[in-house]
């Protein structure tokens, strides 16, 4: 399977497994495998099995990245999970997007970000 990452942006930034990374770019590098899997969902077009497999990569870079990490805590021997890296990549996409559709628009990012609350509510209900 060919990686979507080196088809789809033009982006310099390495997937290699780096614990040492700062917060900041793990955060920035989340932000990149979140536009990744915004690519990668259509890479598969009609073949679920290529799209399971673009979606894997993309969680698997995730997790090269440290974006998502389990830690054991030995003393109370508890599993935790840490996502806070991608919950960060995903607002600064989520924030840059509403940004650039409000200027685009013409209106504030509170406009922006009321219509697609209501454009959530409608696909769920």
């Amino acid at each position: 399977m060919n990686d979507p990452h080196a088809e789809h942006h033009g982006h310099d930034h390495d997937h290699g497994h780096d614990s040492d990374l700062p917060e900041e770019e793990k955060v920035r590098r989340a932000g990149h495998v979140v536009l990744d899997a915004v690519v990668a969902a259509d890479v598969g077009g009609d073949d679920p099995d290529r799209a399971q497999a673009a979606m894997e990569l993309v969680f698997e870079h995730l997790l090269e990245i440290d974006a998502i990490e389990l830690l054991l805590d030995e003393e109370s021997e508890e599993l935790e999970l840490d996502i806070s890296p991608l919950i960060g990549g995903v607002m600064l996409v989520v924030r840059r997007l509403v940004a650039e559709l409000a200027a685009r628009d013409g209106v504030d990012e509170e406009t922006i970000v009321m219509s697609v609350r209501a454009a959530l509510d409608a696909a769920a209900g």
